[in-house]
């Protein structure tokens, strides 16, 4: 009996954390830290005044929480949509091409899925990027998959490239634009919710990286 009541006092606890993380995500993405307050957050996660200060300690400590999950989702897509790539440099294998699609493409799900990113990193671009420093975060799947194909460029016929390159390349073309939809991304009408016009930038965006990376399509054959 006393087991169960601890385990059930756990998983409320962790409902709790979950709920007022998800509130504290949208609403700091939508106003940022300065313009939101713990009050806030705990009415909009439905819990009592106190309840976030019991769990986070402190407004500053919530919002890093908040960061560093976030942060985890996107290694975690990162790394997902990256996979083929990482097989072709391992395996050699397959098209170049097609893993370069898979990774724009399941990055820009992420992005797509998930606008607060966007959101969080413009509010802290914006606020000199201090608190962001102070979050633990794990961003290494996008340069550990343009260095994996670095180290055998030479070996698969392709140009050798800076590794930063690729990773500002792939960011500004993904990222950046979504980072503009409301003035930028409207004015060219390009509107990446739309499956068919999100192809052709996908299209867009592997030509660069192809061409960063010295890849020729006509004379690669099976492997493209």
């Amino acid at each position: 009996m006393v087991a169960a009541t601890a385990r059930r006092k756990v998983r409320d606890a962790d409902r709790s954390r979950a709920v007022i993380l998800a509130a504290a995500e949208q609403l700091f993405a939508d106003r940022g830290y300065g313009g939101t307050s713990l009050e806030e957050i705990g009415a909009a996660a439905g819990v009592s005044r106190g309840t976030p200060s019991y769990f986070f300690g402190s407004k500053q400590g919530l919002y890093v929480a908040v960061l560093e999950r976030i942060f985890s989702a996107r290694q975690t897509a990162t790394a997902e949509a990256f996979v083929a790539l990482g097989e072709w440099v391992s395996e050699g294998e397959g098209s170049l091409t097609a893993a370069m699609e898979q990774a724009v493409e399941g990055y820009l799900a992420f992005l797509l899925a998930r606008p607060q990113f966007v959101r969080l990193v413009q509010h802290e671009d914006i606020a000199g990027g201090r608190l962001l420093r102070g979050a633990t975060r794990d961003s290494r799947a996008m340069t550990e998959a343009f260095s994996g194909l670095r180290s055998v460029a030479r070996a698969r016929g392709l140009r050798p490239f800076r590794v930063e390159d690729a990773v500002l390349l792939f960011v500004s073309l993904t990222f950046s634009p979504l980072s503009q939809r409301a003035t930028f991304l409207a004015a060219l009408e390009r509107d990446l919710d739309n499956p068919m016009v999100r192809r052709r930038h996908v299209a867009f965006v592997v030509d660069q990286l192809l061409h960063l990376v010295g890849h020729n399509r006509r004379s690669s054959g099976g492997g493209s």
